[in-house]
């Protein structure tokens, strides 16, 4: 019974606290929110990297050669001649404005009938396997020079850039993200730390009636749980709706193609949650305890 009392009382304290240093509560609430949505943006943002380089790795041994536009059925021709004399090249195949167009549509999917007549804007081209990935660069260079290519793309050079982005976005993600970790720590510690101090002579009170340690730091535990609980439904509102409307904006026309590398956010929301209350609440219960502990010298 003694247990539950001390629960409840907690509780109400905890809540009294937080309304008491409103404006320091908001402060932690929004240093915990901020470091959680750049967490979310950079964990999506290296996902979608990944599921982008996972795509074209399948693709790595492939270099297109775009054509320029209108060109005539002999240079076509020529060029495709020119190309097998290239060393390293195993495999040749031309894509007309058509084929492309059909490509495009089956990537769109249901949303094909946008591309409707549009097959007069896309180039024609030829798609080439390398016999080796070493070799790829090479090859590149050397169709560079023929004439009537318009533009090489190099699917290895690209994935290097991307991976290099991505890498350079996850640490300097990762850094920004301990940083505001240790700011949302600082913010809610002082936020405890003044609630503590406003109350210090009703807890020296307490120890010398005997109150135990759980009956006095409760109250601060709770008050950093709901500044934690807060931060964290903010963050995880405003990233899994912004999030989810963006991915269904791109599930549409154009943006479609983008769609493919993005994971509907239904299908991990709950890890999210999770990892994202477990955060909150667990810098607010560690600031909590560690103010506490400090001003209870009494």
């Amino acid at each position: 019974m003694n247990s539950i009392r001390i629960f409840i009382s907690s509780i109400k304290e905890g809540i009294v606290g937080v309304w008491r240093n409103l404006s320091m509560g908001i402060a932690s609430v929004i240093s915990i929110c901020s470091m959680l949505l750049i967490l979310g943006g950079i964990t999506f943002g290296v996902f979608t990297a990944n599921n982008v380089v996972s795509d074209m790795k399948t693709k790595v041994d492939q270099i297109d050669v775009i054509l320029v536009p209108d060109i005539n059925k002999t240079k076509v021709k020529e060029i495709e001649k020119n190309l097998k004399n290239i060393e390293n090249v195993k495999e040749i195949n031309y894509v007309s404005k058509q084929e492309a167009l059909d490509k495009m549509k089956t990537q769109w999917k249901e949303n094909a009938f946008l591309l409707e007549g549009m097959d007069s804007a896309l180039p024609e081209s030829f798609e080439l396997k390398v016999s080796s990935i070493e070799n790829s660069n090479d090859v590149a260079q050397n169709i560079t020079g023929i004439d009537g290519v318009e533009k090489v793309v190099y699917y290895k050079d690209v994935i290097d850039k991307i991976t290099k982005v991505s890498d350079i976005v996850k640490y300097v993600g990762i850094g920004l993200v301990g940083v505001l970790l240790l700011v949302s720590f600082f913010i809610m510690t002082i936020t405890i730390k003044l609630t503590v101090i406003a109350r210090r002579k009703e807890i020296s009170i307490k120890k010398y009636i005997g109150a135990t340690n759980a009956s006095i730091t409760g109250p601060f535990v709770v008050e950093g749980m709901i500044l934690g609980i807060l931060g964290a439904g903010i963050a995880f509102s405003i990233i899994f709706f912004s999030y989810r409307y963006v991915f269904y904006s791109f599930s549409f026309g154009v943006g479609n193609f983008i769609s493919n590398y993005l994971l509907p956010i239904d299908v991990f929301a709950f890890y999210m949650a999770i990892a994202y209350f477990g955060i909150g609440i667990g810098i607010g219960v560690l600031a909590s305890i560690f103010s506490s502990r400090k001003y209870m010298k009494v």
